[in-house]
């Protein structure tokens, strides 16, 4: 009986490590689609950007534009660009990340479902133990007052 004990104690800190685990990971998730949809926010806005600056340009070069100004307006669209593609970067980063912490999740979970069907599988095979046992002491019993009542009945 200390033996059972002993394991469903280790079942139930190895259950409780594994909930701990899905809970962390959910953090990590959540944390990590956060910073994925800024991410895509700001490269939104970053295109936005560009497109509004190349439609400026266009206008501009249909009114006519000083040399200078055309240095200015390609300088900035050339920044714009760059950092549209190191947020295109930062945002496949990001998405491996985010892809990374949902394999951990699942891992975390099959790990908690696992010790969750163990610790079922004790307490049934414990709750039919004590069945028996209890099935075996209710016909002692009545084997006992059946053999009185013979007994008394002579």
């Amino acid at each position: 009986m200390n033996n059972q004990y002993n394991s469903k104690f280790a079942f139930l800190t190895l259950k409780k490590l594994a909930e701990k685990s899905v809970d962390d990971k959910l953090i990590k998730l959540k944390y990590a689609h956060d910073n994925k949809c800024n991410a895509q926010s700001q490269l939104n806005v970053l295109n936005d950007y560009y497109e509004e600056y190349q439609q400026r340009l266009n206008d501009a070069l249909s009114k006519g534009i000083k040399g200078a100004e055309l240095s200015n307006f390609n300088s900035f669209l050339s920044a714009i660009e760059l950092g549209i593609a190191q947020q295109k970067k930062l945002l496949l980063t990001l998405d491996i990340k985010q892809k990374q912490i949902t394999n951990e999740l699942n891992k975390s979970q099959k790990s908690l479902k696992t010790y969750t069907t163990l610790l079922d599988k004790q307490d049934k095979k414990q709750m039919l133990q004590q069945s028996r046992l209890q099935q075996k002491l209710t016909d002692e019993f009545a084997q006992q007052q059946l053999t009185r009542r013979i007994l008394n009945e002579y």
